[in-house]
C-alpha cells in the first residue's frame, strides 16, 4: 500500500449525538488488523494501541491520520462537540476504507471525502447514512468542434 494521495475536497459531518458511538465503532476495529508482522498486528500506517487508548473521537481519528474539527459547543462540559470538517494528514493510502466503513452509520448522509492519487486518479468516499462507498471519478473533456 505505497500509493500516495492527497485530499481535494470534503463535505463531512458527524453530529454530536453520534460522536460516542463513532468512537466505539473505531475501537471495535481492534482485533481486525490487516497486517500481521514482527511488530504484531496493525492496520496499514496505524498502530492499534493509538486508537484503542483514545478517549475522544478526534484523537481516535488522528491515530488513523485524519483530523476532524468542528465548532466549539456553547457548554463544553455538558454538550459534546459535533464535527463538520475532516482533513487527511498522512501521505499514503492505507486502510482508510476500513475506518470509514466502521463509522459510516454515524456520519451524515451525503458526506464525502474526495481524494487524488499520485497517478492523477480521483475518487470519493461517499457516506449514505449507513455505509461508505468508494466512487471513482470519470473525467471527460467536451470539445466544441464548430
Amino acid at each position: 500500500m505505497g500509493y500516495c494521495m492527497e485530499q481535494i475536497d470534503s463535505d463531512f459531518m458527524i453530529k454530536a449525538e453520534n460522536v460516542k458511538a463513532a468512537l466505539q465503532a473505531i475501537k471495535k476495529l481492534a482485533g481486525k488488523e490487516t497486517i500481521k508482522d514482527g511488530s504484531g498486528g496493525h492496520f496499514s500506517w496505524v498502530e492499534t494501541s493509538d486508537f484503542v487508548k483514545a478517549k475522544t473521537l478526534d484523537k481516535a481519528m488522528d491515530a488513523w491520520r485524519w483530523e476532524i474539527t468542528g465548532p466549539e459547543p456553547e457548554d463544553p462540559e455538558n454538550d459534546p462537540a459535533e464535527f463538520d470538517a475532516i482533513t487527511f494528514n498522512g501521505e499514503k493510502l492505507g486502510d482508510d476504507a476500513i475506518l470509514f466503513n466502521a463509522i459510516a452509520p454515524y456520519v451524515e448522509k451525503g458526506s464525502y471525502i474526495e481524494m487524488q492519487g499520485e497517478d492523477g486518479s480521483r475518487w470519493r468516499w461517499v457516506f449514505d447514512g449507513k455505509k461508505c462507498k468508494e466512487v471513482t471519478a470519470k473525467i471527460s473533456f467536451d470539445e466544441d468542434e464548430d
